[in-house]
């Protein structure tokens, strides 16, 4: 089945699947239905700009059902496109967003019609995993897991705020004219984190270089000490408004308190500021050191619809592991499973000649590392070591002799994730 846009479909009692050719009469009944399920007016901005404006807007499906007496749009998805860096290797991927159905048509099995259009999608363009910033647990159901952190937040009340005054630094608003420099600090930063967003100028200017900054799009302002630049931040809102987001590369103790007491200056009538900023950075973990408590946690869902697609995928960042360690030159076969199906990565002098998949639950002893269905993903993008899988998931196993090998090629590394949309 080829999908494209003006794709239609009869799915019976009256309704029909369309993948939206980008009229304007299909953003507006996008944006109805999205703000009668959602109830947030600011989705008719987000979805305007991300309709009109949005930089690989081309790229995107929106995808939708509607009832044939009435045109009413009833369900909705969109597949939007990211590219995501994984120690250096671009991986092309997709983000999931905007999913919705009226209360009237629920437990029709809608969103799961509309999630087989955009895994055909998918499929075409050759992404190699989806997404999403969702509510709890019902993503499961299409065969999402929890990896990777998102919304982490920092309590700081306002007496935690240091007095000390740093003049020497200024705060201003970012221009374009400083993207190449937002680029060098952006990149730098990114070395020491696994998987990242890779920067592209035309989308950070659309999400992160706004005039007003709210829960869907930032504002970035550039760090200068003694009037030479330093370093850049990101704010904008958490989704609920609660918390600021911020994106801070690593700065010293000084140019931390400059962003703390600015973002305090707009903290106006309130006794804390509520931070929303990734906990493996040095700003969270300044903020905890001053004083700031941690309150809750989120996490990005993932699904990874073909394993052997990912592991063809970041193969140059599993050889290359290998080449660092004491397993340089390997000559062996490598077997992975999640209980439904086995993977072989076949090493040859340190590099895989092939990955060979077979269908079926592993033979006791035949595996290096089994891992049930979908947690198996949080080993694969070094969210988890074996030993916390294990914990949780009694049922992975680690071959005895393996133990090392395994740690080698999927170490626990921290990332830092972002989304242009």
């Amino acid at each position: 089945m080829k999908i494209q846009k003006g794709y239609s479909k009869i799915i019976g009692d009256n309704l029909t699947l369309r993948v939206a050719i980008d009229d304007t009469n299909e953003l507006q009944r996008f944006i109805s239905l999205n703000i009668a399920v959602h109830k947030e007016e600011s989705l008719k901005k987000y979805i305007n700009r991300l309709f009109l404006e949005h930089p690989e807007k081309d790229e995107i499906y929106w995808i939708y059902i509607e009832e044939n007496d009435s045109n009413k749009m009833v369900s909705s998805i969109i597949l939007a496109p990211l590219e995501w860096d994984l120690d250096g290797i671009l991986i092309p991927i997709c983000e999931m967003d905007l999913v919705g159905t009226l209360t009237q048509y629920r437990k029709r099995g809608l969103i799961g019609i509309l999630n087989e259009v955009y895994e055909v999608i998918m499929e075409q363009k050759g992404y190699v995993f989806s997404v999403i910033r969702g509510v709890p647990y019902y993503y499961r159901k299409f065969g999402y897991e929890f990896a990777l952190n998102l919304d982490e937040r920092i309590v700081l009340n306002n007496d935690q705020i240091p007095s000390k005054k740093v003049e020497e630094i200024s705060i201003r608003k970012a221009t374009i004219q400083d993207l190449d420099f937002i680029k060098s600090i952006y990149n730098n930063q990114n070395k020491k984190f696994f998987i990242t967003n890779r920067f592209s100028r035309k989308n950070f200017y659309y999400k992160f270089m706004n005039v007003d900054f709210d829960n869907n799009f930032s504002s970035t302002y550039l760090i200068e000490v003694k009037g030479r630049l330093k370093s850049f931040f990101s704010l904008g809102m958490s989704y609920d408004s609660i918390g600021y987001s911020l994106v801070v590369p690593e700065v010293n103790e000084e140019c931390m308190i400059k962003i703390v007491q600015f973002v305090n200056t707009l903290n106006k009538e309130k006794d804390q500021i509520v931070f929303q900023i990734n906990s493996d950075t040095k700003f969270s973990q300044y903020i905890c050191s001053i004083g700031g408590k941690k309150s809750s946690g989120y996490g990005w869902q993932i699904r990874i619809p073909n394993i052997k697609k990912f592991l063809h995928a970041i193969s140059p960042v599993l050889e290359q592991r290998i080449e660092r360690s004491s397993y340089k030159g390997l000559t062996q076969n490598v077997v992975i499973s999640d209980y439904k199906e086995i993977f072989t990565l076949i090493f040859k002098n340190g590099k895989i000649e092939d990955i060979e998949v077979k269908k079926g639950y592993p033979f006791p002893g035949s595996c290096d590392v089994q891992i049930p269905n979908s947690f198996l993903i949080k080993l694969l993008l070094s969210d988890r070591n074996f030993e916390e899988i294990k914990y949780i998931v009694r049922d992975s196993i680690l071959k005895p002799g393996s133990e090392e090998l395994i740690k080698i090629l999927f170490p626990k590394k921290p990332s830092l994730p972002n989304t242009y949309y």
